[in-house]
């Protein structure tokens, strides 16, 4: 059970990573009021960084091909997302959000794949 932990702590790590995200926009929009343009754009970069970071890590623990684990590792990613959307009450897939989560499973394959080649 431990070892199945290890192997997967970028999952728990995401949804803290999400968490926090959303507490600190929150804290954010108390102080500032910031607009939704600005609050999505911080939602987009802080995903994009975060994939690419998870996505790094993962390239640099791996010894099989880059770009298959971290499309397992955005797949799981965009799967968590998914189903956080699906609680929520009016979640809709649009083609902004399938463009969004394609985005966030290209940048952890881009980051994987650097990650490999640094090592």
């Amino acid at each position: 059970m431990i070892k199945l932990l290890k192997k997967y702590s970028y999952i728990y790590k995401f949804i803290f990573f999400i968490i926090i995200l959303t507490i600190i926009l929150t804290i954010l929009n108390l102080i500032f009021t910031i607009s939704n343009t600005i609050n999505n754009i911080i939602i987009i970069l802080s995903m994009i960084i975060y994939s690419f970071i998870i996505g790094y890590q993962k390239g640099i623990n791996t010894n099989s091909k880059a770009y298959k684990i971290g499309l397992k590792t955005g797949l799981i990613n965009i799967l968590i997302l998914y189903v956080l959307g699906l609680l929520s009450f009016n979640f809709t897939l649009s083609l902004k959000k399938i463009i969004y989560y394609l985005i966030i499973i290209i940048t952890t394959i881009f980051g994987s794949i650097i990650g490999i080649n640094k090592k």
